[in-house]
């Protein structure tokens, strides 16, 4: 995968450099054709051959239109191919997970309300640089990169029989997944606007801005009247021209003026809302017109969610409004508002119009703005299917094939996993463990030394979890899920401003983990500990994690705890597993693999022995 991009990048760059070279001589061409078309007039007209020179200037500047629109063509091949050959770099960054070659991350946990109590955002990073939605996202609007972010956040509940929220974008990503070509010309179509514009399309934004803009009531009466007064004062200039009449106009467009000038506010703001409009309309002309003429044969998912588009033409709509924003826009030309506006309420007119385009704009924007920002979400995972072919959709309880792979029950299995690894870690450095997880009451109890696996492994089952129930594939040969609620309680960390101190934070999240242990509805929690108690006394915390783990075995939930206590692999009713190390020419050495029992060996005296401390 890396060489083939490699190859097409270095492709697409000498197609690029062609398309330049042609350019390049485009702009020759048209310097000649201005100098050649100005002297030969200038020589016809001093020739007295006036006739001749006009033809001339009129050849040239047809001649000269026609060079500048296949000029444009090559320019807009350029950016396509600037597009293209960016996405082909990012999807190589994204395989060998070189962070620094990625676009920066949007901000998408602000906006959308994740903070450091949720349930297991800040603990899974899911968020932020070197994140997984970082590496993910290949969203090219804000809209779509906030869509993946409310999937990754999704609480548990869409995992059901086949009809669960997690189902169904499942669908929509396996059928994105061998759909590259049309990923592709999604993609670039949403680049073309990236480049244009500094910064990501945001549907909401446009959508709060027509939600603004409606016409104030008394609005259609008043432009009643200055039309009327309009048509009065035409007939009235024309009569007095004939000399049928005095000059009764002068009283008929006083009254127009007049009328019209005290109702500006009705209309002062026409030039900025047109040209507001008009940039906006021109970053989705290119998304729709993708998404309303690609025809998404054999794939169910897909033609129901672009079935809104596909059944009308919003390219062509918005067409239609870009060139009313466009009439409304000759406010930039001072002389010619002021004729179009004697003659006419131009602006009023105009202001009326635009204010009823994006009524209807705005009624109709939301699902083709869904369509496009789900399309993104489920573009990226699948985009990462497609880069990572070894990683495996997993099935969901209830399937019959999750079911008949193994004699386990998966009505009392909450997670079964094959070689499951952290997609942020590259496959070529992966460590990848087989695990089950049975039902409620089922605690594993993780011991082993420092640096030995066992955050990255809570991780790991956690971030997989997350990517199951948003649809995605997951980084496992195999996997079985049931409907599970996530809690996780690894990355707490004090507070200076609360005043805070690290045990009483932990203490706090774990009063969280219980209550949410103890919720009677929804489904079963999935909850992931890391070192329990790390922040009191070797006996208080023993006394504490005894108490924590006997609690969360009577609770309505399984899960991992990581601990260096190994006093606790004595407690009942725990199944102990551990990472282990070894001396391995003077340096220790890991093999991040996951053993049954508890850990025979620890190594913290080893680690400060080497680093020269005194022990």
């Amino acid at each position: 995968m890396p060489m083939r991009l490699g190859r097409a990048a270095t492709r697409l760059d000498g197609q690029r450099e062609r398309l330049a070279h042609r350019s390049s001589l485009f702009s020759r061409v048209r310097l000649g054709l201005v100098l050649a078309g100005v002297l030969t007039a200038a020589v016809a007209f001093s020739a007295q051959q006036s006739g001749l020179a006009w033809v001339v200037v009129g050849g040239t500047t047809v001649i000269f239109a026609i060079v500048v629109r296949y000029h444009e063509r090559v320019a807009e091949r350029i950016r396509s191919h600037d597009i293209a050959i960016r996405l082909r770099r990012e999807e190589l960054a994204r395989i060998t997970c070189r962070w620094e070659d990625l676009p920066s991350p949007v901000d998408v946990a602000g906006p959308l309300g994740v903070s450091e109590s949720h349930a297991f955002a800040a603990d899974l990073n899911l968020f932020g640089p070197r994140s997984v939605h970082h590496l993910f996202d290949t969203a090219l609007s804000r809209d779509g990169s906030r869509e993946l972010g409310r999937w990754l956040l999704d609480e548990g509940e869409g995992v059901a029989d086949g009809t669960g929220r997690a189902t169904e974008r499942q669908r929509l990503v396996r059928e994105l997944r061998d759909m590259p070509v049309f990923r592709y010309r999604l993609a670039v179509a949403a680049g073309l606007v990236r480049i244009h514009e500094n910064h990501p399309f945001d549907g909401q934004i446009l959508l709060d801005w027509l939600g603004r803009r409606q016409v104030s009531p008394g609005v259609r009466l008043l432009l009643g009247v200055l039309t009327g007064l309009a048509a009065l004062n035409a007939a009235l200039v024309t009569t007095h021209a004939l000399g049928w009449t005095p000059a009764l106009w002068l009283f008929s467009f006083t009254a127009y003026a007049a009328i019209y000038l005290l109702n500006s506010r009705h209309y002062e703001h026409l030039f900025d809302d047109a040209e507001h409009l008009y940039y906006q309309l021109r970053h989705l002309r290119p998304v729709l017109r993708v998404l309303e003429r690609f025809r998404f044969h054999g794939r169910p998912a897909l033609e129901a969610l672009c079935r809104p588009l596909q059944d009308g033409s919003p390219s062509r709509e918005l067409a239609r409004l870009s060139r009313l924003a466009a009439a409304a826009s000759t406010q930039k030309s001072e002389v010619l508002r002021l004729v179009l506006n004697i003659l006419v309420p131009w602006d009023l007119l105009f202001s009326v119009r635009l204010a009823r385009a994006g009524e209807r704009l705005h009624r109709e924007l939301p699902a083709w703005l869904h369509a496009w920002r789900t399309l993104e979400a489920a573009g990226s995972l699948a985009a990462w299917a497609w880069r990572h072919p070894e990683a495996v959709f997993p099935a969901f309880r209830g399937d019959t094939a999750a079911s008949a792979s193994r004699e386990d029950d998966p009505d009392t299995t909450l997670l079964e996993a094959d070689a499951l690894g952290h997609p942020l870690i590259p496959p070529e450095e992966r460590v990848s463990n087989d695990f089950a997880l049975g039902g409620a009451g089922h605690v594993v109890l993780i011991t082993g030394s420092n640096m030995s696996g066992k955050s990255t492994f809570l991780r790991t089952v956690g971030v997989n979890v997350v990517l199951a129930r948003a649809g995605s594939a997951v980084a496992a040969s195999r996997m079985m899920l049931r409907p599970c609620r996530l809690f996780t309680s690894i990355n707490v960390s004090d507070s200076l401003g609360d005043g805070m101190s690290y045990f009483y934070a932990e203490v706090k999240r774990l009063r969280a983990l219980l209550d949410a242990l103890s919720q009677d509805s929804g489904p079963p929690l999935l909850f992931l500990v890391d070192e329990i108690f790390r922040g009191t006394n070797n006996r208080e915390r023993y006394a504490g994690s005894r108490a924590i783990l006997e609690a969360l075995r009577r609770g309505r939930g399984a899960g991992l705890v990581t601990t260096h206590d190994l006093e606790l692999i004595h407690l009942e009713g725990l199944d102990n597993r551990h990472f282990r190390e070894h001396i391995e020419h003077g340096r220790m050495a890991f093999d991040y693999l996951l053993h049954n029992g508890p850990c025979p060996t620890t190594n913290a005296l080893a680690i400060m022995k080497m680093e020269g401390l005194p022990v």
